[in-house]
């Protein structure tokens, strides 16, 4: 039953909500002739490589785990991916604003970012299903993240000539919170004769203000904690960069590409513990009839789970610092517009994401856009990626000098009834803003 309910939660997890990614080129400006005012922009993304139909299958009239005895491990293990992995970020922008200048386009940004995943080994889901028969497990990819930092942004784009343009923008990040546990080692070995278990791993949390307590022995006590809590305290500082280009060789057709959150935060992390060690346990020998009439036993079961924690507990070490680069951006787009009615545009375009902690992302689209300027516009897009089909679409209407946009991407395979966890690896975007033109 337990087994089931922590298959269950792993399948939600998995499954993901509906979030977006910037695809934003910072070159895109150096063309535009008026200044503008963007207002509360949002953009989310969730990304999962394995969705809930792995982890559920149908059993007669009711819906089962892959635990349950009725699903062959063969079955259930087989639609696992050797890490299966989840990745969120939520971005917004509070407000920018842009002007031209004599040669090129100023931008000034003002906005937040958070991303959160975790990472899970197939092996995990392997002992749960099959136990110790099979052996050894490396778990050493083991992993769970989340952080959250403000970015203070300057932009510009200039163009070179009609046809060329190239754009940059440099971002201060200031680390508002960090949480990360990370497994370098963790390894599961197991003999008729004995289980061993070797483990090195990392928890690391930023806060300059509370401080995580300690027991006896200096392990971590995270029913204990020390200090006032203080608000917009930064724990941490980066810096990254972002670069575009654009070229429009000929009339109609422009080719566009570029680079965002080149960069990373050095995080200050007040609290931090590492788990070091190795544990073998080879059964309860070398005890006399004598003491199991004494009950010993309970004391040596008690002596083998604290020789046990001394590996698995976190023990406290001094505040660290650590550098962490910040999902990477890659994108590139060609677009052309018909010589018969220059308002209907075909589309192309190719995606890459990044990210040390979790499984890469790419897809590849094609389109069409109808454009109205200065009243509408729409456009529709479908291609392929890492985890399969995708759709997306996307629009903008006009009125007076208010612009409000907005765009859905998301990939085919339903989701579980009445809620928006996704049944197949997924990826998802959602974005909606506003923007004031300064004529």
């Amino acid at each position: 039953m337990k087994k089931s309910f922590l298959l269950l939660i792993a399948a939600l997890f998995f499954g993901g909500a509906a979030w977006a990614q910037d695809i934003d080129n910072p070159a895109d400006n150096a063309f535009l002739d008026n200044g503008f005012v963007r207002i509360g922009e949002y953009r989310s993304n969730s990304r999962n490589n394995v969705g809930a139909a792995a982890f559920l299958f149908p059993s007669g009239e009711k819906l089962v785990t892959g635990l349950h005895s009725s699903i062959p491990a063969d079955v259930f293990l087989g639609g696992l991916r050797g890490v299966n992995s989840m990745f969120g970020q939520i971005n917004y922008n509070l407000v920018s604003y842009g002007w031209k200048g004599s040669y090129g386009f100023h931008t000034v940004e003002l906005g937040a970012k958070a991303n959160y995943g975790v990472s899970v080994p197939k092996e995990i889901f392997t002992i749960l299903k099959k136990g110790t028969a099979q052996t050894p497990y490396d778990l050493s990819n083991l992993r769970a993240f989340g952080n959250a930092y403000a970015e203070i942004a300057y932009g510009y784009s200039l163009p070179i000539g009609d046809k060329f343009s190239l754009g940059a923008r440099v971002k201060l990040l200031a680390g508002l919170h960090s949480v990360e546990i990370v497994s370098r080692r963790f390894e599961l070995t197991t003999t008729v004769d004995q289980y061993k278990l070797a483990l090195d791993a990392d928890i690391d949390l930023t806060n300059r203000s509370k401080k995580i307590g300690t027991d006896d022995y200096n392990y971590l006590d995270f029913t204990s904690f020390s200090g006032k809590g203080k608000l917009g305290v930064p724990t941490g500082a980066g810096l990254a960069v972002d670069l575009g280009l654009v070229w429009k060789p000929f009339r109609g057709f422009t080719l566009s590409a570029a680079v965002q959150d080149l960069g990373g935060i050095l995080w200050y992390y007040g609290n931090a513990g590492t788990s070091t060690g190795e544990y073998v346990f080879d059964g309860l020998h070398g005890l006399t009839m004598e003491e199991l009439s004494q009950d010993k036993i309970v004391s040596r079961i008690k002596e083998l789970g604290d020789e046990a924690l001394k590996v698995i507990k976190p023990q406290a070490v001094d505040g660290r610092c650590k550098f962490k680069a910040v999902p990477l951006t890659a994108n590139a787009r060609a677009s052309y517009a018909m010589p018969f009615w220059e308002n209907l545009s075909i589309d192309a375009s190719g995606l890459y994401t990044g990210y040390k902690y979790c499984a890469p992302y790419w897809e590849a689209r094609g389109g069409l856009s109808l454009d109205f300027p200065s009243v509408a516009h729409l456009g529709l897009s479908a291609g392929s990626g890492a985890y399969g089909f995708v759709y997306g679409v996307n629009g903008s209407v006009e009125f007076l000098s208010f612009r409000l946009y907005a765009a859905f991407e998301n990939g085919i395979g339903g989701v579980i009834p009445y809620e928006s966890t996704p049944l197949k690896a997924n990826n998802k975007t959602i974005l909606i803003g506003l923007v004031y033109l300064i004529r």
